[in-house]
C-alpha cells in the first residue's frame, strides 16, 4: 500500500463583480456600497518600521475617533476614564442606567489587530454593547504593538479581571470583544484556566481572530470580498507578526484556536457571510461544541468583518448587539 499523500490541487476562481445585495437593509446596503470604493492596502504599503507603524496607527485611529460624536448622539452615554490595576480603562454608562442594574457588568476588549484602536478610539463597541444591554461596560485600553507586543495585551486583560473580580462575583461578569478583541477574550479565559482562577459567566465573541497563522479557509475564500478586513496576506499577516513577536503566531495565547476550550463559559459568536474571519468564527464554534461548551453561532447575510460595529445605524447591527445583550442577560448572575 502506498502511504504517499495524494497531490492536492488548488482551484482557480474567475474574477467577478460582487453586487450590492438586495437581501439586506437599506442601511447595510449603503455601508456595503461605501466599502466597495474604499482604498485597499497593497503589501508594499504596509509599515516596516516602528515609526512607520505609529504613523499608520495614528491615521487609522483618527478615522475611528471621527465617529465618536455620532455614537454619542445615537447612543447616549457617559465615559469615565480611570485605571484598574495600572491599566487604563474607560467605564461606559448608558443613558438611563440605574443602580438596580449593577448586579451585572460587562468587560470589553476592543478589536484592531492588537495594533489599532487604542486610547480614545477604543470604545465604539463598548458604547454599543452598553446601549443594547443597559449595563455598564469597562472598556480595557490594553497595551499594543509595536511598542508592547504579546503578552502585554493578555497581561493587561488578566490584571483588570483579577481586580474587578476581587469584590464581584465572576459569574455576574460577561466579557466581549470583536476581531482581536474576540481572540483576546479567548486568550484571557485560557490564561485564567491555566492559573486556576474563576471564569466569566458568559462570553460574546464577535468574528474572533483566533488563527494568526493564516490557515483558515475564508482567508482565501473571502479575500477582497470582505470590505473591511480585505486581505490577510497584507495587513493581517503584518499585524500578526508584529503582535506575536518572539512567541510566534502558533502560541495558543496568540492563536487561541490551538488551545483547549474545555470548561469554557457559554459563548455567543457573531460573523457574516462576507467576513474574512468567517472560518475563524466557525472553527471556534465547532471546537467549543466538541469540548462540550454551550455555544451559539449567529451568521449575518452579506456582512463583512465587524460590520455590525461600523454600520451601527442598521437593523442588522441592532439585531447583532441585541442578541449579545439577551445572551448576557440570560447567562449572567445578578
Amino acid at each position: 500500500m502506498d502511504d504517499a499523500s495524494p497531490t492536492l490541487t488548488s482551484r482557480a476562481v474567475p474574477a467577478k463583480i460582487l453586487p450590492v445585495p438586495t437581501t439586506v437593509s437599506a442601511q447595510l446596503r449603503r455601508s456595503i456600497s461605501n466599502l466597495a470604493s474604499a482604498p485597499r492596502l497593497a503589501l508594499e504599503q504596509m509599515p516596516t518600521t516602528a515609526d512607520a507603524w505609529r504613523a499608520f496607527v495614528a491615521g487609522a485611529d483618527a478615522q475611528a475617533l471621527a465617529i465618536a460624536p455620532i455614537l454619542a448622539t445615537l447612543f447616549p452615554h457617559t465615559v469615565m476614564k480611570t485605571q484598574i490595576a495600572g491599566v487604563t480603562v474607560r467605564e461606559i454608562t448608558p443613558a438611563g442606567w440605574t443602580a438596580d442594574r449593577d448586579g451585572k457588568l460587562l468587560i470589553n476588549l476592543h478589536g484592531g489587530g492588537y495594533v489599532l484602536n487604542g486610547g480614545e478610539a477604543s470604545t465604539s463597541e463598548a458604547v454599543l454593547g452598553a446601549h443594547y444591554s443597559g449595563l455598564k461596560v469597562i472598556s480595557v485600553d490594553y497595551r499594543m504593538a509595536p511598542d508592547h507586543p504579546f503578552p502585554a495585551a493578555v497581561d493587561d486583560a488578566l490584571a483588570v479581571w483579577k481586580a474587578v473580580t476581587a469584590d464581584r462575583d465572576p459569574a455576574s461578569i460577561g466579557v466581549f470583544g470583536t476581531s482581536a478583541g474576540g481572540g483576546l477574550t479567548l486568550a484571557l479565559v485560557l490564561k485564567l484556566k491555566s492559573l486556576g482562577l474563576p471564569l466569566p459567566g458568559a462570553l460574546a465573541l464577535g468574528t474572533p481572530w483566533v488563527d494568526l497563522t493564516g490557515a483558515s479557509d475564508s482567508y482565501a475564500v473571502n479575500a477582497e470580498v470582505d470590505g473591511i478586513f480585505s486581505s490577510f496576506d497584507t495587513i493581517g499577516r503584518a499585524m500578526a507578526a508584529l503582535y506575536a513577536g518572539e512567541a510566534g503566531v502558533a502560541d495558543p495565547l496568540v492563536s487561541p484556536i490551538f488551545g483547549d476550550f474545555t470548561g469554557f463559559p457559554p459563548a455567543i459568536l457573531t460573523t457574516g457571510t462576507r467576513d474574512i474571519l468567517l472560518s475563524d468564527t466557525v472553527r471556534t464554534y465547532r471546537a467549543m461544541r466538541a469540548a462540550g461548551v454551550e455555544a451559539r453561532l449567529e451568521v449575518h447575510e452579506a456582512m463583512s468583518h465587524a460590520e455590525y460595529i461600523y454600520a451601527f445605524d442598521s437593523p442588522e447591527s441592532a439585531v447583532a448587539f441585541g442578541d449579545v445583550a439577551a445572551f448576557f442577560h440570560g447567562h449572567l448572575k445578578g
